[in-house]
């Protein structure tokens, strides 16, 4: 009688005609189908949190670059007296201030604002046709584009000479507010990270805690295989491989519950009449980031799997 090495032993131990499958009976069991489901229920938050990180940041992006190196001088249309500007007055106050952003050198450029469009910026507030009188006083406005590493004396420098030409003017660098949106911003993209941590973190509890109770269903089961001349390796693959399609299939499912969620939400968004935030597209990259998301739990799982199993191997008699 021929002996074959143990190492023999376990090359053929799975297979039936070439064609691999479980040595475990892994799949009879309808707790299977619930960790599907949990899985699915991850992945369908993975996708929203990571879109939403995805769009604050661009978000933040875009108001950064958009408010970079541009000021708002306001002409205010009342007197610290409490006196109203005639439009002569505020015409003469205007280009005075224009002479003066003309004249300095850390501006690139500047544009005085008409009436119409201060009326256009602040009827959304006030009301439709309530700035229809020529006579309502309005404040005047310019938007002024400072060439790029303008300095902070730079700035005060210029808010001095304006304020000695221009009384009661105010030039508004929008550092504050932007300040503040930006640590908003920040503040919920640290949310979504949180979330994405906490589901990576309930997925593989979930997984380890499924492949524990089958462990314990299938100690006889794994007892034997070790008497057959299986390692404590080949073993945690059987359970690998069936974390691996558990996730393939809980998170493909959950990925693409989310995206469809995506169109829902980015299609209503644009049916509003009133857009609160700027629109925003997942560029290439963030869509491979996220069509990759199936893959990385289902990475997650197979981990958690493998040292679920090696663990309770390693106390086995």
């Amino acid at each position: 009688m021929k002996v074959v090495p143990l190492q023999k032993k376990e090359k053929v131990l799975g297979k039936v005609y070439g064609k691999r499958r479980y040595d475990l009976p892994l799949n009879n069991n309808e707790n299977t189908r619930f960790l599907v489901i949990l899985i699915a229920l991850m992945s369908f938050l993975a996708t929203l949190g990571l879109s939403g990180f995805f769009t604050l940041g661009a978000m933040a992006e875009r108001w950064t670059s958009g408010l970079k190196n541009n000021l708002t001088l306001e002409i205010p249309a009342e007197t610290k007296e409490g006196r109203l500007l005639s439009a002569e007055e505020m015409t003469s106050l205007t280009q005075a201030a224009v002479s003066i952003l003309s004249s300095y050198p850390a501006v690139e450029s500047h544009t005085v604002m008409s009436r119409e469009d201060i009326q256009k910026l602040v009827e959304p507030w006030l009301g439709e046709g309530t700035l229809s009188a020529a006579a309502f006083p309005l404040p005047g406005l310019i938007s002024v584009k400072t060439k790029p590493g303008t300095e902070r004396k730079s700035l005060e420098a210029l808010t001095e000479k304006i304020h000695s030409a221009v009384a009661g003017a105010r030039l508004d660098t929008h550092e504050s507010w932007l300040r503040d949106v930006l640590r908003f911003t920040g503040a919920l993209q640290f949310a979504a990270t949180l979330l994405l941590a906490t589901i990576a973190l309930t997925t593989i509890i979930a997984v380890a805690g499924a492949v524990n109770a089958r462990l314990s269903v299938h100690r006889a089961d794994v007892e034997l295989l070790h008497l057959m001349g299986a390692t404590d390796r080949y073993i945690s693959r059987q359970f690998q491989r069936h974390a691996l399609l558990l996730g393939l299939a809980g998170s493909a499912a959950g990925v693409a519950a989310g995206s469809l969620g995506l169109l829902a939400i980015g299609w209503m968004t644009g049916e509003m009449d009133v857009n609160l935030l700027p629109q925003h597209r997942l560029s290439l990259p963030q869509i491979i980031s996220t069509a990759t998301t199936p893959l990385i739990i289902a990475l997650l799982a197979v981990m958690a799997a493998r040292q679920t199993v090696l663990q309770a191997l390693a106390k086995m008699p």
